[in-house]
């Protein structure tokens, strides 16, 4: 046997080294709270792309389902769904049945929106406003949880159009995904305040019955990101916005 032909069966050797044994067998069904640019019902949103190319990666079908964000956390805690698809740390701490891949998918800016210049320096400077903010959005009610006017609603869209009417002083959302709902609702007065109230890593979680998973798919996800597959989908995806 020639070095040629013992290169590619060491080669393919490694490469299923990596991939957990009937990973090729599996689906999994990964639950987004999300109707933007980061995932849409023909999974064809940022997130989307990269995971299921994640997933692809270490020869795994992905499918991703909506669930509301307040759902979508004890489905794949109560084993129903596979996969969270994008949350901060710390969510195994309320949910002891989830596992978090240590690759970030993301980073995301949470940030107050408004139509008019507010002086903002963090949390605790929200205190005396008029919030509004999507139910489930666990690093929003952590930080909010006393604060004495905070309006919750299921999806984003309304509280843009109540903001725009005055009905509320600013809405807690995230910096990419809100310029998009205002594009989509035409509301070019409202703008995100600065600085942004947090900065986080965002990341995939997945029921613990697939921890076999967690490391195959960490470096699945740094790969795209030194091959220029990571940043091709987020440019592709965010053409065009504020």
């Amino acid at each position: 046997m020639n070095r040629f032909v013992c290169a590619l069966i060491a080669g393919a050797f490694l490469l299923s080294a990596q991939v957990p044994a009937h990973a090729a067998e599996r689906t999994v069904r990964i639950s987004t709270s999300y109707r933007n640019l980061l995932s849409t019902p023909e999974q064809t949103g940022m997130l989307d792309r990269i995971v299921k190319e994640a997933f692809h990666r270490i020869g795994i079908r992905a499918k991703i389902v909506f669930t509301t964000a307040e759902r979508s956390l004890i489905a794949v805690n109560d084993g129903i769904l596979d996969g969270e698809l994008n949350r901060i740390t710390g969510m195994e701490e309320n949910f002891p049945n989830l596992v978090r891949v240590p690759e970030p998918n993301m980073q995301m800016q949470f940030v107050a929106f408004a139509n008019r210049d507010i002086s903002i320096s963090d949390w605790e400077s929200l205190r005396g406003l008029r919030i509004g903010m999507v139910n489930g959005w666990k690093i929003l009610e952590c930080n909010t949880k006393d604060f004495p006017d905070v309006t919750h609603q299921v999806e984003a869209p309304p509280l843009f159009r109540m903001l725009d009417r005055d009905r509320l002083d600013v809405v807690l959302y995230a910096k990419l995904t809100g310029y998009e709902i205002l594009h989509e609702l035409g509301l070019n007065n409202i703008r995100a305040l600065s600085p942004p109230l947090c900065v986080r890593d965002m990341f995939l979680y997945m029921h613990k019955s697939h921890q076999d998973l967690l490391e195959p798919l960490a470096h699945a996800l740094r790969s795209m990101k030194q091959d220029g597959t990571y940043a091709r989908i987020v440019k592709q995806a965010t053409e065009g916005l504020r």
